[in-house]
């Protein structure tokens, strides 16, 4: 790989690509980092989009496997595969020694291969090239991070847990706890790519190919998402605030709790970033220096957020570091002074679980549990946030 340019790695591929786009971006970045002589080519067959190696040989050009699918690691693997090619090229003086080599070398057709592995040996390669990478954010994935530990659980962990670890790799295990789920459902779908990405952490092609034949397709989706409007919202904020005074017990965490919901209706926060917002009654100073006011102040005009990388829980924040400004439709620009938004406080939020799942819901759950309790219809935080976006686009 060319040392003048960016290095392509799979940490540093297009940031806030998803799924197929990032690998395609990916893909791209790869081809342009090839040796001279050597390219990368995509195609496809019935079981899936794979990757072949294009070059001269004698005086024609040839288009040869590599043995790569079109996957993150599988790009990686070619873009090795190419530079090899490369080399071998130059040092081969016929095309016979050429071609056993490629055989022997980038097909690996003549090594007898380690086909005993078991489950748990593969699940820890999986294990190790996870916090050996990075995050989209391109941060150096750490062991003691909360919310990594989570992200490990959810996307693999979680499905790994139903396969008999001291037993050697096999189809049929793993079909078992793939269809253990609903299929056409989301958790299916991930648990396919789970056991998909460990077939090709164990270079295991054939077991790809055979789990590359079965859809994952998501067919079923959520039916109950809520929806709220501005002015459903602001007469539930006056239902739960305005309380006779022989009722008004926990008249502050409602305060605190309802603020937290009227932060997600301006600025489009998921909950827990709520809680990493910087600037709620103090000045955040910026690496260039800049002085971003406090929320409470009165004078603040913009009323930007600063949001951090991570809660009072030590979690991470989903998407990092931001400055977020207000999103207010045209039909209630006094949206921040309705909602007070300058006089608001956190509720006290205390986790006493080392369970890095159970720590990375706390806040979602707390909001739910606490919207639950008001008995009001609404239970989800996610319509809050679906709103501002809406409000944003008018």
């Amino acid at each position: 790989m060319s040392k003048k340019s960016n290095s392509v790695t799979l940490s540093t591929s297009a940031d806030y690509l998803i799924g197929y786009e990032r690998i395609l971006d990916y893909f791209k970045q790869a081809q342009k980092e090839c040796p001279k002589g050597v390219g990368l080519k995509k195609d496809s067959k019935a079981k899936g989009s794979y990757i072949t190696l294009q070059f001269r040989l004698g005086d024609k050009r040839v288009n040869k496997t590599c043995g790569c699918y079109l996957t993150m690691q599988g790009i990686t693997d070619a873009l090795n595969k190419a530079h090899l090619v490369a080399t071998a090229l130059e040092s081969f003086s016929s095309e016979t020694q050429f071609s056993s080599w490629y055989d022997d070398v980038i097909l690996q057709k003549n090594i007898i291969k380690n086909d005993l592995i078991t489950f748990g040996e593969a699940i820890t390669k999986v294990e190790k090239e996870y916090w050996d990478g990075r995050t989209k954010r391109r941060q150096q994935r750490d062991r003691s991070n909360i919310s990594q530990q989570r992200s490990w659980n959810v996307v693999y962990g979680h499905y790994y847990r139903l396969l008999p670890q001291n037993t050697v790799v096999n189809l049929a295990d793993i079909l078992l706890a793939v269809n253990s789920k609903k299929k056409g459902t989301k958790c299916f779908k991930n648990c396919l790519c789970a056991m998909r990405k460990l077939a090709e952490k164990i270079q295991n092609t054939d077991l790809l190919g055979r789990l590359k034949e079965v859809d994952g397709t998501q067919t079923e989706f959520r039916q109950d998402l809520q929806s709220i409007s501005v002015d459903e919202f602001l007469k539930l904020r006056e239902e739960i605030l305005t309380i006779p005074d022989d009722k008004r017990y926990h008249l502050e965490s409602r305060k605190r709790w309802m603020w937290v919901l009227s932060m997600q209706v301006v600025y489009g926060f998921r909950v827990h970033e709520v809680f990493a917002v910087q600037n709620i009654d103090k000045p955040f100073t910026a690496k260039d220096g800049v002085i971003i006011p406090a929320l409470i102040e009165l004078n603040n005009i913009k009323m930007i957020a600063v949001v951090g990388d991570k809660t009072l829980l030590d979690t991470t924040t989903k998407t990092g570091y931001r400055l977020c400004v207000p999103m207010l439709p045209p039909t209630h620009p006094d949206l921040v002074k309705r909602l007070e938004i300058k006089s608001g406080q956190l509720p006290e939020i205390h986790s006493i679980s080392d369970n890095p799942n159970t720590i990375g819901k706390a806040y979602a759950r707390r909001a739910r549990q606490f919207l639950t309790r008001l008995n009001k219809g609404l239970t989800q935080t996610h319509a809050l946030r679906h709103l501002a976006n809406l409000s944003g686009q008018m």
